[in-house]
């Protein structure tokens, strides 16, 4: 096996042995939380957020010290239990589902706390491997030596097999394997401490790459948090494509016409079977299509900004209920195969209402519903992609329009409101994940 020394010197005095620090392919066993509702309504909200978000989240609040785990967007006890630390910490109710303003403080606080270490990411120059460093901590004598590896012998059981093994002065502490993907191997050989990490992929070259993490024992635990959002940074083979992705359209040698580019344009509610409500306008979405189907603007309002879109999909029954205006609402968009839901707060005034919520581009025409799932308004036309802090939209003021224009617009009448119990952003999302589609548009 070769070895490239890229020996960065880090004051890392974490340990991560043991089941102490999760890998995001392999999370430690989590005991299995009550089955009640609190966790139940906990987990909803966690998962209705966009996967990127969720991964963020968990790294942020590894970051500031609350969380152990991977960062790889699942939920569980100990992600909930981050959750509820870090509101207490923020003088908050610990209720476990992060609000809009909560989760920018978050992501506002990890960013800081990265900068403060100068961290960043570096390639091994040899294969490409990337890891997060922090820079600012480099070149401390006595301090820890991070080592990327390598090995042309694709046969990682072997590599295993000699690295897992223990020596008078080397005892290992914790060791996993997933046969043909990866292994992890953590102890400590004389005075030091050491993490390894390796992963194979079939067809790169070399087609073995890992690291090493080896730190003074002797140090305390401060860093502990620093060492885990290391580990949870590598990536070995960073850009190569996932065999779970089929290409799509002519190779660029078939002689073949161009594939149109599409990509996602807004957010549509479907308010009937083969009917859907957005903020969208014949001109600004040529060629639209929901779920790959091409789809016609049935009835636009150049005033309001809102459509009707119909074509083949979407099996709702009953249309959605009319709600007012709240100070406290829930908008979803569609992200993927899932739904997103965002916490917003009502600002502006009657006449020309805002929200101020962490929305993606794609949200235009995203239904905002009231904590009793009643409809109250629809996210106008998103101009631009938000700003963002390690990836995640900042909240940022967006008008809306009312549930009165939408009432009129749909031709139904008065608004009764039902008043009933409150619902959690988890359960909406959950309620109107069939309902809540992507418009693509083809240009």
């Amino acid at each position: 096996m070769k070895r490239t020394l890229l020996r960065i010197v880090l004051v890392l005095a974490a340990s991560i042995l043991g089941a102490g620090l999760a890998t995001a392919q392999t999370p430690p066993a989590l005991s299995a939380p009550a089955a009640d509702a609190a966790f139940a309504a906990q987990k909803s909200a966690f998962l209705a957020l966009p996967l990127a978000t969720r991964k963020a989240a968990q790294d942020a609040l590894v970051w500031l010290g609350f969380y152990n785990g991977a960062s790889d967007g699942d939920f569980g006890k100990r992600t909930r239990d981050a959750i509820v630390a870090f509101e207490l910490s923020q003088k908050a109710a610990g209720d476990g589902v992060l609000s809009a303003p909560q989760l920018q403080a978050l992501m506002s606080a990890a960013d800081k706390a990265r900068a403060a270490i100068g961290f960043k990411v570096v390639s091994d120059p040899k294969t490409g491997a990337r890891i997060g460093a922090p820079a600012k901590l480099m070149g401390k004598p006595g301090g820890a030596r991070l080592d990327f590896a390598s090995s042309a012998d694709a046969d990682l059981a072997k590599l295993y097999s000699r690295l897992s093994a223990e020596t008078p002065t080397r005892k290992v502490a914790y060791k996993a394997m997933k046969p043909g993907v990866f292994f992890v191997v953590s102890g400590q050989d004389g005075a030091a401490k050491f993490y390894s990490r390796f992963e194979t992929s079939q067809g790169a070259s070399p087609p073995v790459r890992g690291f090493t993490f080896a730190y003074p024992a002797a140090q305390g635990a401060q860093l502990d948090r620093v060492a885990i959002a290391v580990a949870n940074s590598f990536e070995a083979f960073p850009g190569q494509p996932s065999a779970s992705v089929p290409s799509t359209g002519p190779s660029p040698t078939s002689g073949g016409p161009p594939a149109p580019i599409t990509k996602a344009f807004a957010t549509a509610l479907v308010i009937a079977p083969g009917q859907a409500l957005t903020a969208l306008t014949p001109a600004d979405c040529p060629n639209a299509s929901i779920g790959g189907k091409p789809v016609r603007f049935e009835r636009a309002d150049p005033t309001t900004g809102l459509a009707i879109l119909s074509g083949d999909f979407g099996a709702r029954g009953d249309p959605p209920r009319l709600g007012a205006l709240k100070p406290d609402l829930i908008v979803l968009s569609a992200a993927g195969d899932v739904v997103a839901a965002n916490f917003a707060s009502l600002t502006g005034d009657a006449a020309k209402p805002l929200v101020i919520a962490s929305l993606e581009k794609g949200a235009s025409g995203g239904p905002a519903f009231d904590r009793e799932g009643n409809l109250a308004g629809l996210v106008a036309p998103i101009a631009d992609e938000p700003k963002r802090i390690a990836g995640v939209a900042l909240a940022s003021r967006h008008p809306l329009i009312v549930p009165e224009a939408i009432g009129a617009f749909l031709g139904g009448g008065e608004m009764t409101p039902e008043p009933g119990a409150q619902l959690s952003a988890g359960a909406i999302a959950a309620r109107e994940k069939d309902a809540v589609v992507r418009v693509f548009c083809e240009k």
